[in-house]
């Protein structure tokens, strides 16, 4: 089990890295010049050279990449081209923001698609099963900014249940994450865009844990432990949900990656301040510290939830921990 961690561990370590390093190219190679948003052509030639060095844009390119990857490591991600704010403070604000909305949303999409793909499974070609099927890909087919719009218009404008938008009412800005989740507005306000997330991302996990589900349950050792006498509880959700769990758990640190990345409408709808905004932005506007910045904390989280992902797998499937020990 050891050896297996370890070895997935460097494999992590080198895919990081292998990002950074596209990430520090490809925004070079982006059409127009990073030095007009900090630097003015109006500028005296003097002050246009010290501009360039404290940014560190008068080193050659290759230097700047050495410099790049030593920052990495330490943190020192440099600072915006536009707002000169340190960009690891720039990205701790909006990666906790999208986090938040992200860790709620995958919550309901997790929780609620595996219970109904087991349901679904245990209730085959009934009017559930059939139901939730029709349910699951018309959520699917709907754009988020539809069902979002929906549901504000419903449950904000029309019955007033939920505020309209934003994190916090305005002018309360809480100092930290804990003062956020202490505060009672944060949580009314995150109803809404964690529903929106959640039906979206729904029908994935639901309609692959039905699958799983039935090819298990017509497996020898499921219909052995039938045999034995077993509660049907019992049968489903020991020995025939923890088996169909496989296929989930690894499409989950999939789906959490482009759910934090493609959240751009979703946070944009409700207003609320996340690191899918942060990207668009950064982006368009050349500000390569930023967007480099955006971009790999996002690559890390979901490399680091992929080997989280196969670590559980020795847990779920004990024939891994015994292929990583070199015993088959």
């Amino acid at each position: 089990m050891l050896e297996y961690v370890i070895r997935r561990l460097i494999y992590m370590l080198i895919t990081i890295f292998a990002v950074a390093s596209i990430l520090f190219v490809v925004f070079r190679l982006l059409p127009g010049e990073a030095t007009l948003q900090v630097i003015s052509p109006a500028m005296d030639d003097a002050v246009q050279d010290r501009m360039k060095a404290a940014f560190g844009l008068d080193k050659p390119l290759w230097q700047q990449y050495f410099i790049y990857l030593k920052n990495l490591v330490s943190l020192e991600w440099g600072r915006s081209f536009v707002s000169a704010q340190r960009v690891i403070d720039i990205l701790q604000y909006r990666f906790w923001n999208t986090l938040l909305l992200m860790a709620s949303g995958m919550c309901m999409t997790l929780v609620l698609g595996i219970g109904f793909g087991i349901i679904m499974a245990w209730k085959r070609n009934s009017s559930i099963d059939i139901g939730g099927t029709i349910a699951g890909l018309v959520f699917q087919a709907a754009p988020p900014f539809v069902t979002g719009l929906l549901l504000l218009m419903i449950l904000s404008y029309r019955l007033g249940l939920f505020p309209t938008g934003g994190m916090y009412p305005a002018g309360q800005r809480p100092d930290g994450v804990l003062a956020l989740l202490m505060m009672p507005a944060f949580w009314e306000r995150i109803v809404l865009p964690t529903i929106t997330v959640g039906l979206y991302y729904i029908t994935t996990p639901m309609l692959i844990m039905r699958d799983n589900m039935l090819e298990v349950l017509g497996s020898d050792y499921i219909e052995l432990a039938k045999a034995k006498g077993l509660k049907p509880s019992v049968v489903m959700f020991k020995h025939a949900a923890r088996n169909a769990l496989l296929g989930v758990v690894t499409l989950a640190s999939i789906m959490v990656g482009f759910a934090i990345g493609g959240q751009v409408v979703v946070e944009s709808l409700f207003s609320w301040p996340g690191m899918g905004q942060l990207m668009v932005e950064s982006a368009a506007s050349h500000d390569y510290p930023v967007a480099q910045g955006t971009f790999l904390m996002l690559a890390i989280l979901v490399i680091g939830l992929n080997f989280l992902t196969d670590v559980w797998y020795c847990y779920l499937d004990p024939r891994i921990k015994i292929s990583s020990t070199g015993l088959a």
